[in-house]
């Protein structure tokens, strides 16, 4: 999966890649807008501009990071992560074969096992879309950190 060959926890996530196909940024929350949803608040309002700055100015956009910010940004997973997106993959397994108790206990060994990966989560809710949003609510009010990491060197909302 992308998200995890680039550690992206959440959606809408975004990794910038040039003409040339080199990576220029890495993971932000790349709302274009503030959202409320009741008294949460999520997104940002920074992240468009970032976008049309690059495409406007290309190599000199002040936005783009370097080979080495790029590589300092993807860090190795740790063992338990690197493990999340083979257990996950199990459980779609198990739930394309009917199984959907297996199914379950691999998409919670994943979610245990990557506790900060949304993507987890949103794709386990999302065979139960009827139950999906009351999850994601139980999720974000729990929440003890930003939705979206700020914007290194930016004052984000």
């Amino acid at each position: 999966m992308v998200s995890s060959l680039y550690d992206l926890v959440n959606v809408p996530s975004a990794v910038w890649i040039d003409e040339n196909g080199q990576v220029r940024r890495v993971d932000e929350g790349t709302y274009a807008t503030v959202h409320k949803m009741g008294t949460f608040e999520f997104g940002r309002s920074d992240y468009a501009p970032m976008v049309v700055d690059w495409v406007a100015n290309g190599e000199d956009s002040e936005y783009l990071l370097s080979a080495q910010e790029i590589a300092d940004r993807l860090t190795p997973p740790t063992e338990d992560i690197a493990l999340a997106e083979p257990t996950f993959r199990l459980g779609v397994y198990f739930h394309q074969q009917g199984d959907e108790a297996k199914a379950n206990r691999y998409w919670e060994a994943a979610q245990r096992l990557h506790p900060d990966s949304w993507n987890y989560h949103r794709q386990d809710w999302s065979f139960t879309p009827e139950q999906a949003g009351a999850n994601w609510q139980k999720k974000a009010a729990a929440l003890t950190k930003p939705y979206y990491e700020p914007i290194e060197g930016l004052d984000s909302q």
